[in-house]
């Protein structure tokens, strides 16, 4: 664990973070699993300055106060209290988050979601959710051009944004008691071969 980088940036990428055989075990309960729900939300007050304008940034190169935030993806409530998955969780996520942490975390929140072809997130903040967050990505293959890429965004002033790769058996933490992190995943293309799957986790 690269504990450095996370302190230095405010997040870290860590490559082959599960047993491999673990890996496939969540792209198989994911793939086999049903009653997903479509998620396709429309909030025309988050950019601004109000109640819920939790994601205005201040910035020129993100969305203005007078636009709306949207955001397209499925959702599986039933995964996120599948047993397979809070072991997996238990064993292998909630020693990191406490690490990265410094701290032991007390609340742990999972959700499992997928991806395809028109879904994306706007430009948004996590930083409400948890102190420390995980994005985790299972699907064996995946192409830049199939969209689905998150793009972080590290300073509010900045025009530059960092592209982060869906990448078999990568989970990237972030830490939000320090940063904000705005940050958006661009529309998966319609001809995208593929469904890209996500393990998102939050602890505080």
């Amino acid at each position: 664990m690269k504990l450095d980088k996370f302190v230095e940036n405010g997040y870290v990428i860590v490559d082959d973070f599960l047993p491999v055989d673990i890996a496939h075990q969540l792209e198989y309960i994911f793939t086999e699993h049903e009653n997903w729900e479509l998620i396709d939300q429309y909030r025309d007050k988050k950019y601004g300055s109000g109640k819920y304008g939790h994601c205005k940034t201040g910035s020129p190169f993100f969305p203005a106060e007078d636009e709306v935030y949207t955001a397209k993806f499925w959702r599986n409530e039933e995964l996120e209290s599948n047993e397979n998955i809070e072991i997996i969780f238990e064993n292998h996520f909630i020693e990191v988050f406490n690490k990265l942490s410094e701290s032991e975390l007390t609340k742990f929140d999972i959700r499992c979601y997928k991806m395809d072809e028109g879904c994306h997130y706007r430009q948004h903040m996590d930083d409400w959710v948890g102190d420390i967050g995980c994005m985790y990505y299972f699907h064996k293959r995946w192409v830049w051009d199939w969209g689905g890429i998150t793009y972080l965004g590290l300073e509010d002033d900045s025009d530059s944004v960092i592209p982060i790769f869906p990448k078999f058996n990568r989970a990237v933490f972030s830490n939000h008691k320090k940063y904000r992190f705005p940050h958006f995943v661009s529309h998966v293309a319609d001809y995208a071969k593929e469904t890209r799957l996500s393990l998102i986790s939050f602890g505080k």
